[in-house]
Formats: C-alpha cells, structure tokens, sequence
C-alpha cells in the first residue's frame, strides 16, 4: 500500500478572506486571495488594492474553509 505524500503548510495554498476593519464600524470585505499563509495573504491585497501603509496594519485575513 502506498503512502500518502505529505506536503508542508506553507507549501500550500490556502484561501483567504481579507477585510479591512475600523473600529467602530462592521468590517468591509476587501477581496479573497490564495496565499500560503495570513501575513502574505494581507500583503497581497494591500499591494493589489493598493491600500495605504496606514491602513494596512488593520487589514485582516480569515482562511476559508471548503
């Protein structure tokens, strides 16, 4: 019997829900992105979406499950 080959997480990709979130308002979808892990998952949209480095450090990425 063969064994399953096992692939590291980050070699992966993952898809990610990002959402930009303000206090004191709902948060607001941004864009979904495949990504290895949440930190480039937020980077990637930030740079697409072109958002600006003040904002980017409430940027969030939420993994969606299938």
């Amino acid at each position: 019997m063969a064994k399953a080959k096992k692939t590291k997480p980050r070699d992966r990709l993952v898809r990610w829900r990002v959402s930009l979130m303000i206090k004191g308002t709902p948060a607001k979808f941004i864009d979904f992105v495949e990504a290895p892990d949440a930190e480039t998952a937020e980077k990637q949209v930030a740079k697409e979406h072109k958002i600006s480095e003040t904002l980017r450090d409430r940027l969030v990425a939420i993994r969606e499950e299938w």
